[in-house]
């Protein structure tokens, strides 16, 4: 009788330990991977001949009864882990406290607490650099303080590796170790976005060229958009490509929302991006993965 016994706790104690990587053998692998991945990148290398994950609405994880707000599963801290470094940050004035919203939704999380991740990130692995855009998401609620300067508040707080110049450098060498800012407010520092920004289309803005039509009423034609942007991130040496992946569809009920699309974007993503030299910009994703943000890492060291 002893024999199975102990052959039974042998077994559990196999599969208790086996356990953890098999619930996340991805996250586990390559957040030691890619978490400084641009260290094995060429110093002269072209900021703009680069191919960058990175996040749609980075800080939306809560959602209205998982149907609106929602657009990422991770964290910030954990998108970083596994290689995300652009970051779409949307910001609202709430009670006077700078809040990370989508739409109508609060995000529990603050605008400082993010910036203190970023900020701690970079200290640490001097290798990267980010790229941050800056959203005005909704108008103030029961606050009777200035949106711009609170935000301009926090972000001085971290102003020995934040970047406030109006482009991005043209070598890694010279981006490393810094957070870059892509203005899509009008903050009067970093990266000019809030005039002339047009809705959910493709358009040309100062040095860069934007990808972003968001509503849609066939899937077929985001996937062509987003390819005609690589075509054109390999054209235009001049332009930094922002190649937005997310959509939803402008019809049916019930209402589509990130996910929706996501499901069947981010799988074509996979099975598209075949490993070749040809640089796809930055990447931006709804619900990046880690199998995701790879794909598109490795394109820089081939």
């Amino acid at each position: 009788m002893k024999k199975p016994i102990i052959l039974s706790l042998i077994a559990f104690g196999i599969i208790t330990l086996l356990t953890p990587l098999a619930l996340f053998p991805n996250d586990s692998l390559y957040s030691i991977k890619n978490n400084a991945w641009m260290e094995k990148v060429d110093d002269n290398t072209l900021i703009r001949s680069m191919s960058i994950p990175g996040t749609h609405d980075s800080g939306a994880t809560h959602s209205i009864a998982d149907v609106s707000g929602k657009c990422q599963e991770l964290s910030i801290n954990s998108q970083l882990k596994i290689g995300v470094r652009f970051f779409d940050l949307r910001v609202q004035l709430y009670d006077d406290n700078l809040e990370i919203a989508h739409g109508p939704v609060r995000q529990k999380l603050n605008f400082d607490e993010v910036m203190s991740t970023l900020s701690k990130y970079i200290k640490e692995n001097p290798s990267e650099f980010l790229l941050i855009s800056l959203k005005e998401e909704n108008s103030p609620y029961n606050s009777t303080k200035d949106f711009i300067e609170e935000l301009m508040k926090v972000i001085n707080e971290h102003n020995d590796i934040i970047c406030f110049d109006n482009t991005l450098p043209s070598t890694l060498k010279e981006a490393r170790g810094k957070i870059y800012i892509l203005s899509r407010c009008n903050l009067g520092v970093g990266i000019e976005a809030y005039y002339g920004w047009r809705d959910s289309t493709s358009f040309e803005l100062g040095e860069l060229f934007v990808q972003d039509n968001y509503c849609i009423s066939d899937v077929n034609i985001k996937k062509e958009d987003i390819l005609n942007a690589i075509d054109y991130q390999n054209e235009n040496e001049d332009k930094l490509v922002l190649n937005f992946t997310s959509c939803y569809y402008d019809f049916g009920f019930p209402p589509t929302y990130a996910g929706t699309i996501a499901k069947e974007i981010n799988p074509w993503l996979l099975n598209s991006l075949n490993d070749e030299e040809l640089s796809l910009g930055i990447m931006i994703m709804d619900f990046v993965t880690t199998d995701l943000a790879d794909k598109v890492i490795r394109r820089n060291t081939l």
